[in-house]
């Protein structure tokens, strides 16, 4: 299937970093029901944990790390901050906002998981909706509902078998990379709203070595009912692709309609969808050509222990786009 990765030597995601209020009802989601790996938990704690994140002397946080498959990416580092005041970063649960948005997951039984999550309390956004493109393209069967922590949660069945679409591509990728115990992918993309679609596209494409793999902007009546989106709403979708199928960032730009800002409160020790974490070959160069985009550093290169990936030499940087924090880690 590398005929359909889209830049060998880019970054995929290797791991979203989640705030959480109760570390047992995440882990019951990401573990129990979604079927993820998941590292004995972890108290992070310290100095070098404290300055990367930008918190009190005395600060801690509760953690573990789950994966799902053999590859470094579609990962997710749960973390429960012990602190007084944790506001939870999408309390109000727009549909879109500015920052960090969601988690995709490939699912084989999109109807029966949506009722048996259903059955669990989970809030859905509609039915699983087919949406029928071109021949060449093939069919995927969507859903979008409220995981734990404010973080939206969209599955994807993948439909079309034939081998000769982009589905049925996928589909035998997914077929031959494995699933969880209960049937679902890695983070297969994660999506993130950008004020400047462009910026976001530059870093991605100059610093994680990404390319773009679908551009377009989506006005249909279909697309906005799905996604909430205001009627006569244009949005710029940017998808970007690493050297891997999975751990792609799906960017967006609302183009004439207005969305809040979740990024001010997207920090430690708020409950919600923290950061982006990629891996890259050459942690100075990366910070390098951060440099030279103008890029905001949040927290400065450093030597640290980070749960589920050992000491690591590491940096904190913003999204051009947006704001939202994002991770280098040298690989």
């Amino acid at each position: 299937m590398t005929t359909d990765i889209v830049a060998p030597e880019g970054s995929a995601m290797s791991f979203a970093v989640i705030g959480v209020a109760d570390m047992e009802r995440s882990l019951h989601f990401y573990r129990d029901l979604t079927g993820m790996t998941a590292s004995a938990p972890a108290t992070w704690s310290g100095p070098d944990f404290e300055t990367f994140w930008h918190l009190p002397k005395g600060s801690r946080a509760q953690a573990v790390f789950l994966h799902a498959g053999p590859d470094p990416v579609g990962r997710v580092l749960l973390l429960q901050f012990d602190a007084a005041t944790r506001r939870v970063v999408r309390a109000a649960k727009p549909a879109r906002a500015y920052g960090l948005i969601n988690l995709n997951f490939y699912t084989d039984d999109i109807f029966g998981e949506t009722a048996k999550f259903r059955k669990l309390g989970y809030e859905f956004w509609s039915d699983p909706v087919a949406h029928d493109f071109t021949a060449d393209v093939g069919t995927p069967i969507e859903v979008v509902f409220e995981g734990p922590d404010g973080v939206l949660i969209n599955w994807v069945e993948l439909a079309t078998t034939d081998p000769a679409t982009r589905i049925g591509k996928m589909r035998a990728y997914v077929e031959g990379f494995g699933r969880t115990k209960t049937g679902f992918t890695p983070v297969v993309t994660s999506a993130s709203c950008m004020r400047d679609i462009e910026k976001s596209k530059e870093f991605y494409v100059r610093v994680l070595k990404m390319g773009v793999h679908i551009n377009q902007v989506l006005d249909s009546d279909n697309y906005r009912k799905f996604q909430k989106v205001p009627d006569g709403g244009r949005t710029q979708v940017t998808f970007m692709q690493g050297n891997h199928m999975f751990g792609k960032i799906a960017t967006s730009q609302p183009l004439n309609y207005p969305v809040p800002d979740l990024v001010p409160d997207s920090v430690a020790p708020n409950i919600g969808y923290l950061m982006q974490s990629f891996l890259v070959p050459d942690l100075d160069a990366a910070l390098a050509d951060c440099a030279a985009l103008s890029v905001e550093t949040y927290t400065p290169r450093m030597t640290l222990e980070v749960p589920g990936l050992a000491r690591v030499d590491t940096a904190i940087v913003r999204n051009p786009g947006s704001g939202a924090l994002q991770q280098l880690v040298q690989a």
